[in-house]
C-alpha cells in the first residue's frame, strides 16, 4: 500500500444566531493571517436560497442554512433585502504535513484499519489543535463582527427570559378570584442587515491585527445579561466597560515623558477622579457636553456596581435603570 504526503487544512462548522446580511454577501469570505495559520471564514452560498420567493418557499427554507428575512417587489418578482445566517464555515491551515496510505482519501472519514494506532492518535492530537485554534480565529472575528456592527447579540446562544407571558395578576386573597391583570409587554429585538461596507470594515480591521475593544466586548455582555434577567451581573458589566473605556482614553492621552511611577499613580487612580478631572481633560467642547448629560446617571452606575460588589445585592434595581445604564455606556462609548 502506497503512502502519500498529505498537505492539512481543516473545516468547522460555527452557529451564528442572529446574523442578517444582505444578500450580496452570500458566498463571501474573509481570509486573514491568524497567529501560526492561515484562517478563511465563509458565508452559505446564494444557492441556499430558494429559486422563487413565496410565502411556501420561506416557510420551507426555515430550516435552510439561509432564511429570507425581508423582500421587496419589483416588477412583479420578490427580491430578498435581508437574509439570516445560520452558520458559517471556518477553513483553517496551519501548514502541516503527514504522510499516510494513499487508500484514505478514497475512503469515508476515519479508515482505522489503514493507520495503526500511532497515526490515530497523531490524526486524534492534530485534529484538537485545529478545533481550538479554529475556536480562537472563530472567537476574534465574531467580536469585530459584532462590534462594526454595532450587534453584541451574533452569534449568542438562544436567549429565553424568565416571564411566563401570563403578567400579573390581583387576586381576593380569600376567594382566589382574579379582578385585575397586567398588560402583557413583548421585546422584540431587530437585528440590522450586515452592509457590504460593514463586511470591508470587518476584513480590513482583523487583517490590520486589531482586536474588538474590551470595553465594546462588556458592554455588549451587559446587555445580553439584562435579556436574561440577569440585571446585577448586566451592572456590573456595563460599569466595567464604562471604567476601562475613560481608562483606555486617558491612558491613550497622556503626555510623553512621564515617569513609571507616574503613569501607575494615574492607571491605579479611582474611577471618580478619572472621570471628574483626568478623563474630562481628553475632550473638546461637544464631547465635555455630551459627558455632562450622563454624568448622574454614570455616577448612579458606579454607585450601584459597588453596591453589588461590596454586599452582594442591589436593593431596588430595576430593568429600568438598567436600560437607562445601558443607554449611558453607549453614549459614553460614542464620544
Amino acid at each position: 500500500m502506497a503512502d502519500s504526503q498529505i498537505n492539512i487544512c481543516s473545516w468547522r462548522r460555527y452557529l451564528t444566531r442572529n446574523l442578517t446580511v444582505v444578500p450580496e454577501l452570500l458566498g463571501l469570505s474573509h481570509e486573514f493571517a491568524f497567529r501560526n495559520g492561515q484562517v478563511k471564514i465563509e458565508l452559505p452560498s446564494a444557492d441556499n436560497l430558494p429559486k422563487e420567493i413565496t410565502n411556501e418557499s420561506i416557510m420551507e427554507s426555515r430550516d435552510s442554512v439561509v432564511t429570507i428575512k425581508s423582500y421587496r417587489e419589483e416588477a412583479g418578482c420578490k427580491l430578498p433585502l435581508a437574509v439570516s445566517v445560520k452558520s458559517v464555515d471556518v477553513q483553517v491551515d496551519l501548514g502541516e504535513v503527514v504522510t499516510l496510505p494513499e487508500e484514505v482519501l478514497t475512503r469515508q472519514p476515519n479508515p482505522v484499519d489503514l493507520l495503526s494506532k500511532e497515526q490515530q492518535t497523531q490524526l486524534d492530537k492534530t485534529m484538537n489543535s485545529h478545533t481550538n485554534f479554529a475556536d480562537e480565529a472563530f472567537d476574534r472575528w465574531i467580536r469585530i463582527l459584532r462590534w462594526k456592527s454595532n450587534n453584541g447579540s451574533i452569534a449568542r446562544p438562544e436567549i429565553h427570559g424568565l416571564d411566563s407571558g401570563w403578567g400579573t395578576h390581583l387576586l381576593d386573597s380569600a376567594t382566589k378570584r382574579r379582578f385585575w391583570r397586567s398588560g402583557v409587554t413583548v421585546t422584540v429585538y431587530l437585528d440590522h442587515a450586515i452592509t457590504l461596507q460593514i463586511w470591508h470594515d470587518v476584513e480590513a480591521t482583523i487583517k490590520h491585527g486589531q482586536e474588538s475593544p474590551v470595553y465594546v466586548d462588556l458592554m455588549f455582555d451587559g446587555i445580553e445579561q439584562l435579556k436574561v434577567g440577569n440585571l446585577q451581573q448586566s451592572v456590573v458589566h456595563l460599569a466595567v466597560a464604562c471604567e476601562a473605556f475613560m481608562r483606555t482614553k486617558v491612558m491613550q492621552n497622556l503626555p510623553e515623558g512621564l515617569t513609571t511611577a507616574v503613569v501607575k499613580y494615574i492607571d491605579e487612580a479611582n474611577i471618580r477622579q478619572v472621570q471628574e478631572r483626568l478623563f474630562k481633560d481628553t475632550l473638546n467642547d461637544e464631547q465635555t457636553k455630551l459627558l455632562e448629560s450622563i454624568n448622574s446617571r454614570l455616577h448612579q452606575l458606579f454607585d450601584a456596581r459597588n453596591t453589588i460588589l461590596h454586599s452582594g445585592h442591589k436593593e431596588d434595581l430595576t430593568s429600568a435603570d438598567c436600560q437607562q445604564y445601558i443607554k449611558a455606556t453607549k453614549k459614553l462609548i460614542a464620544i
